[in-house]
C-alpha cells in the first residue's frame, strides 16, 4: 500500500513542485515592505523639494494660487456626486464592460504617452 501511495504522489511526504514558491520570511517582507515605502517616498519628497526650490528663484510679486470660500464650499458636492456616479456606474455595468472600459481607457493613454 505505501508502495502504491508512493507512486502516485499521494503520500505525506511529497517533493515540492518546480512552480513551487518558498515561503515567505519576516526579513524578506520588511525587505519587501521598505522598499516599497521607500520607492513611494522619495518622489514626493524630491518633487517638494524641487518645487520649494522653484517657487523661491519666482518674482515675489507673482500670485500663489489660492481656493475661495466658494471653491471650498463646492468641493464635498463635487466629490459626493463623483463618488455616487461611481458607485452607481460599478452597480449597473457588469464586470467585463468595466474592464474593457478601463483597459482601452489605458491603451488610449499608453498611445498618447509615447
Amino acid at each position: 500500500m505505501e508502495q502504491a501511495e508512493a507512486h502516485n504522489g499521494s503520500g505525506a511526504a511529497e517533493a515540492p513542485t518546480a512552480g513551487a514558491r518558498p515561503p515567505a520570511t519576516p526579513e524578506g517582507m520588511a525587505l519587501a515592505y521598505g522598499s516599497l515605502v521607500v520607492m513611494a517616498l522619495l518622489p514626493i519628497f524630491f518633487g517638494a523639494l524641487r518645487s520649494v526650490t522653484c517657487a523661491k528663484g519666482k518674482n515675489a510679486s507673482d500670485m500663489p494660487e489660492t481656493i475661495t470660500s466658494r471653491d471650498a464650499a463646492r468641493f464635498p458636492i463635487v466629490a459626493s456626486c463623483t463618488l455616487l456616479g461611481l458607485y452607481l456606474f460599478f452597480k449597473i455595468f457588469s464586470q467585463e464592460y468595466i474592464n474593457l472600459l478601463l483597459s482601452m481607457y489605458f491603451f488610449v493613454l499608453g498611445i498618447l504617452a509615447l
